[in-house]
């Protein structure tokens, strides 16, 4: 519009179309161009024609044809947009510019279709242009003068349609029509024979379909053969024509002008109006069609979707699908429908022709749309990319989280399963661990239980910090739930998710969540229970292995560093525990000097009196430890330890020893004790010996042990014999121990002689 007023202020006409790169053909003498409009990008077809002479015939039909054009309007007629006439280097041009479209022979090509599916396409096809040339004749009274394939056109829904009008005529043949004066422009193998002999009148006179009747079979002909007809007699060959249309075909090319069959009645052929046929002509007329007729379509639709072409599925029922659905005209049902076709596409042309449609309809408030499209969620969730679902889906889907009716709150539970692997992590946490909290105590037990489910499975887009945060309290949660169901979702989600939890959780918190369930009422709670406990078991039988690990190689490491600190001196309690079992070294070097210490001071055993710290028995040379010295145990059976005066009296060289009336018959083997063991006795030994020099002046402390200090290493307690023989030791009475010391040491009132010693059996 704009262009035009500036031509009328003097600025002159610009075109406001973008010419691109032609196609390989065109009817008569037209260049036919792709295009675009410079306003919106959007496409069009650019027809062109040109000549020196500004009077050329050629010219003056172009002019007619886009005249006509201007004035006819039908759904199979190619329609008009705009059209300008300029001069380009001393030359007329004519441009016409159309609804973009593309040559019928190279979307043939293109398609490649075979078999059911080309006889139905090939059927429709022909029934639009037979529909166009009857409109033409029997209703304009107009004579095309050159049906061929060369003058059908196709759109970007395959829709064929008539084009080609520079030869159109009035049937009654006016003196200055272009049909006479120019039908040089009609090849030979189009023309019938009146036409061929230019016989006019009988033309006149004959009816006004004749011509195009002749053109309408040799369409036929090209069409069913794929190819343009190189001549006359290609007309002869019947075998690319359908049985079923074979008929007609023979009537359209009488050689009797008034014998031709009207194009009207070959548009009534059963072989023209198929089941593609009648599923287009539905869609294209639903606006019209009561909600009974609209339901049973709609039910029978996806069973006749696998006997029409993909291409014309996509191309021609998607767009018509869409529109229905988008505007009201079609039920929910025809939701299955659209992704059965939209399955058809890729990815990049699934967001593109699809999704578009999915937005607007999942704004729709229509509750049995939602339904629709959240059950068929499945089948288009992988062609959505995250921009699509973060900027188009999921702010529409998410109000089913809160809608009133239950099963859409669950189908829309349900969806975010397909939905998240594609969504950010940020609206996973932020939006949808939200909704999923409510829904856990949803009303409806069902609901509650695919919450847990649904949680289980998107955990791992949540993040690992969101997992240990928020899992075990949902899926605790989910443990006392009264719905047996739900209980077993959350344990089989807490199975899945075991990765996220510490051994301190799982020992501190969830086993005692999981162990009521062990005995549940119901037997698949049950099963689903110990099959999680055995798990988190494992989990930390795992972590027992691996602290072991950690706490030998600290040991080996410690034993290093204690070795080069004493310098082989051998008399350190690090060596001590060099070589013990896996169990020893479980436990803290300090705890274990504590416990050793503690048993060697407490059982049986004599301190030194209390006194300046006898000096420490020297290590033997390092030279010396070569060989190990046997010795005699001085311990009798009946023992539990050894005591610190038999430990300091034993001979550095190892002397024999043998204690009579020990209880074993004075069968004790001679075991060998080598210099660093040896050098840790002595130290044990000598330690309380020390501690007491430090602290004469002070109290002893509390001890289930008589104190050192009324001990002497000549006076140890005498075995004695009991009734049954077994020898046992004979400790000193409470009383006298304390009274010994100087004062009562806080022990006189806590536990007499038979408590004291008791467990000593």
């Amino acid at each position: 519009m704009f262009a035009k007023l500036t031509a009328l202020v003097g600025g002159g006409y610009s075109f406001p179309y973008v010419t691109e790169e032609p196609y390989d053909s065109a009817w008569g003498q037209w260049t036919h161009f792709r295009g675009k409009s410079k306003d919106d990008n959007s496409p069009v077809s650019i027809f062109k024609i040109s000549s020196a002479n500004a009077n050329d015939a050629i010219l003056v039909c172009a002019r007619n044809g886009v005249k006509r054009l201007k004035m006819l309007r039908h759904p199979n007629i190619l329609a008009f947009k705009d059209s300008c006439e300029t001069t380009e280097k001393g030359a007329t041009v004519i441009m016409l510019v159309t609804e973009p479209v593309k040559p019928l022979k190279d979307v043939l090509k293109e398609l490649e279709l075979e078999g059911q599916h080309r006889d139905e396409y090939f059927a429709m096809g022909m029934l639009h242009v037979t529909n166009a040339i009857s409109f033409l004749n029997n209703d304009c009274k107009l004579i095309h003068g050159n049906i061929c394939m060369a003058a059908v056109v196709v759109t970007a829904s395959l829709d064929w349609k008539l084009s080609g009008f520079d030869l159109l005529s009035e049937h009654s043949l006016p003196v200055d029509h272009l049909l006479q004066n120019s039908s040089w422009m009609v090849d030979n193998k189009y023309k019938p024979a009146e036409l061929a002999r230019s016989e006019w009148e009988v033309v006149r006179q004959g009816p006004p379909w004749a011509v195009d009747a002749w053109g309408l079979g040799c369409l036929t002909q090209e069409v069913f053969s794929c190819t343009e007809m190189s001549n006359v007699e290609n007309l002869r060959h019947t075998d690319v024509i359908p049985a079923a249309l074979l008929q007609d075909y023979q009537k359209l090319l009488s050689s009797a002008p008034a014998r031709r069959l009207n194009p009207a009645k070959v548009a009534q052929s059963r072989f023209l109006n198929n089941r593609l046929v009648d599923v287009v002509a539905f869609m294209e007329n639903i606006a019209v069609k009561d909600s009974v007729e609209k339901e049973s379509f709609f039910r029978r639709l996806p069973g006749l979707l696998p006997a029409i072409p993909a291409a014309v599925a996509v191309g021609k029922l998607l767009p018509l699908l869409a529109s229905a659905l988008e505007f009201g005209g079609a039920p929910p049902l025809a939701v299955s429908s659209l992704m059965v076709i939209g399955g058809h596409l890729a990815g990049d042309e699934f967001n593109k022709r699809v999704v578009p449609c999915l937005s607007k309809l999942f704004a729709s408030t229509d509750r049995g749309l939602r339904r629709s499209l959240l059950e068929s969620l499945d089948q288009y969730a992988q062609h959505l990319t995250t921009s699509v679902i973060e900027d188009q889906i999921y702010p529409q889907l998410q109000t089913g989280f809160t809608d009133t009716h239950a099963y859409i709150r669950e189908l829309t539970l349900k969806s975010i399963l397909g939905l998240a692997p594609k969504m950010a992590n940020k609206t996973l946490v932020s939006s949808v661990l939200k909704h999923l909290s409510k829904l856990q105590v949803d009303e409806e037990p069902s609901i509650r239980a695919n919450t847990t489910v649904l949680l289980g499975n998107i955990a791992s887009y949540l993040g690992e910090s969101t997992c240990r945060r928020v899992l075990p309290n949902a899926f605790t949660r989910a443990l006392k739930d009264a719905f047996p169901p739900a209980r077993i979702a959350g344990l089989r989600a807490l199975t899945a998710t075991k990765q996220y939890y510490g051994a301190e959780e799982v020992a501190m918190r969830l086993l005692p969540a999981v162990c009521p369930l062990a005995i549940d009422g119901v037997p698949e709670v049950r099963q689903a229970a110990l099959l999680c406990l055995d798990t988190f078991v494992k989990v930390l039988k795992d972590e027992e292995e691996l602290r072991r690990s950690r706490e030998a190689a600290a040991a080996e490491s410690a034993s290093a560093m204690g070795g080069a600190v004493t310098g082989g001196s051998g008399g350190g309690t690090a060596s001590y525990f060099v070589g013990q079992a896996p169990a020893v070294l479980g436990a803290t070097s300090s705890m274990l000097t504590w416990a050793v210490s503690g048993l060697m001071n407490t059982v049986g055993g004599a301190t030194p009196a209390p006194g300046p710290a006898s000096p420490p028995v020297p290590a033997p040379a390092p030279a010396a430890a070569t060989k190990p010295t046997n010795v005699t145990a001085p311990a009798t059976a009946s023992t539990r330890g050894i005591t610190a005066g038999a430990a300091a009296a034993a001979p550095a060289g190892g002397a024999k020893t043998t204690a009579a009336g020990d209880g074993w018959e004075d069968d004790d083997e001679p075991f060998e004790v080598d210099e660093e063991e040896q050098a840790a006795r002595t130290r044990f030994a000598t330690k309380p010996s020390t501690a007491a020099a430090s602290s004469s002046a002070r109290t002893a402390p509390p001890s289930r042990t008589p104190p050192a200090a009324t001990m002497a290493p000549a006076a140890a307690a005498p075995i004695l014999s009991t009734a049954s023989g077994t020898a046992r030791f004979a400790a000193p009475e409470p009383d006298e121990v304390l009274g010994a010391s100087g004062d009562g040491g806080g022990w006189n009132n806590d536990l007499d002689d038979d408590e004291l010693w008791e467990d000593m059996d």
